[in-house]
This record gives structure tokens, sequence and C-alpha cells, in this order.
């Protein structure tokens, strides 16, 4: 991804957003105006809105909160929505805790990896349940509102959201088609209910899951629109203490709780508004947080609740659900070496030497992605190669070396992932990463051009 704007935590948290412009040509106008206050509050209520649009949208499809819809098979390149892995089934819910907690219940499902995410209505990823954070045996978790106070029954573990609205995703490991129906089995056990029926769970049928993941968003093409959604977003669900500074700033262009900016009679302040939306855009869909290892992005930067607005902008432009470094690690390659992009009409190897694959806890997964992000068929249905993926051959020295092409090799295909004819795109995913690859003391290999 070409990068505009080379923007860092520290400088954001020293200047904030409004002084940054002034490091830009692009941001001339004089920080403290109608106009700049206008940008930051398009990139503080980025998430806000977007998240608003999604949670709208699953309610106009007709699907249940607090109810898991449970993605019934692994993803094919039939399935829709961009970046999908084939490691784990995906299970995916809105939660309203306004009544009262919802009590999440888990089974023991016997070390088989699988998390819960829990994001609240700002981006934040605010507590996991599963088998890095609360391990993998049966438990309870009560998911609180901000503002509830009562007791909980003995064995219940709390989790205090900051918003009212969560989205939770949850995401199962499937070592094969095998091992498909077991994976089902335990997902299909996670389950609601009321503080009320503890210790019982409403049980639903399987909701079999087929439409996809929140698409990418353009919140940019509803002009000063945009507005009226904040302000009526912070009314249902506000921002936790620490942000509510932001908000005391926005008041003074009549972005707060119940106003309509679109409404306003002042023409001038329309126009900043206008201004305002697309040099904010570009200004978080070119900003780069990640670095470069080996030639693999990757993103160190984020936290549950990062205080920096851009960065929480900038991690959901293309849709939530994006892990903690602890959770999950990915490693996303567009060139090589040489700076050409990924292309199947070059041939390319990925070798790890001997005792040097990715550290884990969990897995390690190489996908192939289309220009869309899409997975694309192949002769061999092969989409991804991960650690234990069967039949994999190791060389004499005890490396393993994967061929990344189109066609298949003339070694045969036991390493082989298999890539499209045209562009296409790399992604290493590694679930519960050890402290070598988050101390960056482990690094990726580069993938090499073969020919």
């Amino acid at each position: 991804m070409p990068v505009s704007h080379r923007i860092t935590r520290r400088r954001i948290l020293k200047t904030g957003i409004a002084a940054l412009a002034r490091t830009s040509s692009a941001w001339a106008t004089p920080v403290g105006s109608r106009e700049a206050l206008a940008r930051d509050a398009y990139v503080w209520g980025y998430p806000l809105v977007m998240f608003g649009r999604y949670l709208d949208a699953y309610k106009q499809q007709g699907n249940p909160l607090n109810q898991f819809l449970i993605q019934s098979a692994l993803s094919t390149p039939s399935t829709p929505g961009g970046g999908p892995n084939v490691d784990t089934i995906y299970g995916y819910t809105w939660i309203d805790i306004r009544a009262g907690p919802q009590i999440l219940y888990v089974p023991d499902v016997h070390d088989r990896y699988y998390s819960i995410q829990l994001i609240d209505m700002y981006s934040d990823s605010f507590a996991y349940v599963g088998r890095r954070a609360t391990g993998t045996k049966a438990g309870a978790f009560a998911i609180l509102g901000p503002r509830w106070n009562g007791s909980l029954p003995k064995g219940v573990t709390p989790i205090r959201s900051p918003t009212n609205d969560v989205i939770a995703f949850t995401r199962t490991f499937v070592m094969d088609d095998a091992d498909l129906q077991a994976a089902r089995d335990a997902h299909s056990q996670f389950a609601f209910g009321d503080l009320s029926d503890f210790p019982h769970a409403v049980r639903y049928p399987i909701a079999k899951w087929e439409v996809p993941l929140p698409p990418i968003l353009d919140l940019s093409q509803g002009g000063i629109g945009f507005y009226d959604e904040l302000c009526a977003r912070v009314t249902a669900d506000p921002p936790r203490r620490e942000e509510t500074g932001y908000l005391k700033r926005f008041e003074k262009i009549g972005i707060a709780p119940g106003r309509h900016p679109s409404a306003s009679a002042d023409a001038a302040l329309k126009t900043a508004f206008e201004a305002a939306i697309p040099a904010a855009d570009a200004l978080i869909k070119t900003a780069q947080y990640g670095v470069l290892v080996n030639g693999w992005h990757v993103n160190f930067s984020m936290v549950s609740f990062p205080k920096d607005p851009l960065l929480r902008a900038s991690s959901v432009k293309y849709g939530p659900g994006g892990h903690i470094p602890e959770e999950a690690l990915y490693f996303n390659l567009d060139k090589v070496p040489d700076g050409q992009p990924l292309d199947g009409a070059r041939n390319y190897a990925l070798r790890f030497p001997a005792e040097r694959l990715p550290p884990v806890d969990a897995f390690w997964s190489l996908t192939a992605y289309g220009p869309a992000m899409n997975l694309t068929e192949n002769p061999i249905n092969r989409y991804a190669i991960r650690g234990q993926t069967p039949g994999l051959v190791y060389g004499t020295d005890g490396a393993l070396e994967l061929q990344i092409q189109h066609a298949p090799p003339a070694q045969g295909t036991s390493n082989w992932l298999p890539v499209p004819a045209g562009p296409f795109h790399l992604v290493l995913r590694t679930y519960q990463p050890t402290q070598d690859i988050l101390t960056r003391a482990y690094k990726l290999p580069a993938v090499m051009l073969v020919s």
C-alpha cells in the first residue's frame, strides 16, 4: 500500500490530530479552525459510524441479537467477503446489554484453538474468551454494560464492556475436512442467556451462516450526513470517560448527542464539513502503522484500545475483527525483494530453515488471495498451507520450502501453494505468536523469485 503519511502513535499523542495536520501540505487549514475540528471529528468518529452501519444492516437483515450465526463450512472461492481464512469456521453476532448482562457460555473444547473476540462500538477489542485468554475448559462469562451494577452468581466471570452494543466474532480451528464436524459441534455450544436464566443458556438451532463478513464501507460517500450519524451514535453509545474531551471540542461545531449538523443554517460551517471529509478520509486510508519484515507488512501497534484515533480508524478501514498481536499477527505480502508485485506468471518460493518455522502456541498458515482478497480455484483445492498440512516434504537439511506458483511444480504438489494466473497477495497468519515473534526476535524469511 502506498504510504502518503508516515505517522506514529507518539506524534499523535504528543500533538493531537489537528496539530499533526500542519506537517503535511495537504493539511494547510489553521489548527483550531472549524474545518480542522471537522477533520478531527471524522477521524475520531470513523469507527463508531462504521460499526453503527454494520449494526443497522445486521438488524435489517433480520438476524437475531445475542445468538451466533455459525459458518457451516470452511471458506472456499465462493465464500463472499474479503480475506477469509481456511483455518477456522467463523461465528458472528451483535450483543445488546442495555436490559442487563448477557451470559456467554462456552464448552470444554479439549485444547482446540478458538477465540471469541468482543469489540465495542469504538473498535476496542476489550476482551477475549478462548484458548489464549481464558483456556479451553467450560465456562460462563457475564458481559456487563458500562453502568451495570449488581451481583453475579458464583462461577460467572465478569467482563465489562465500554458500550452497550458489542460485536462478537468467534473463530474455531479446523484441522481438515474430517475434523469439520467436531469443530461444528464445539462451535454450536457457544450460547448466550439472560442473567435471570442462569445457569441455563438459551440454546438455539445452529444458524447456518452463508452471508459475508461485514463488507468494506466507504464512509466518505455519505457527505455531511456522516456527522448526523456520529451525533446519533454518541447518543446510543457514549464514549468512555477518558474520551469525553473529544466531544467537548467537537461541540464547537455542533457535534453533540442529539444534534443534526446537516440541518445547520450556517453555510460556512457546512462548507467546512464538506471540505473536511475527503481530506480526513484520505488520511485514514493512507496512514501506515505497519513495518516491513523481509518484505512482509505487519502491524505490531494494535492494543486493546489504542489512544490514537487515527490508528483506530485506520485499523478498521477494511472492516472489524483485527486481532491484537498477542492473539494473532498477520503478515501481508504483495511484492518480492526486486520490488515487483506478486504475479502468477512468475514462480516463487518461501524457505524456512531447519527449526525456524514460525514460533506459535496455536498454529500458523500461509494463504494465497486474488486481487480482491478472494480465494481462487485451483486443481488441488488447496488455498493455504499450514504447519499441520499433511504430506509436507522437508529437505535433507530439515528445511521446509514451499512452492508458490500457478502451475503445478515439477517436483510434485506436496509443498505447492497454488496462486492465480495474475496478481495475487499472500497472508501468513500466526495464532498465539510467541514472544520471539512479538519482540521481533524471529523474522519471517523473504519470499524469493524462482523464475
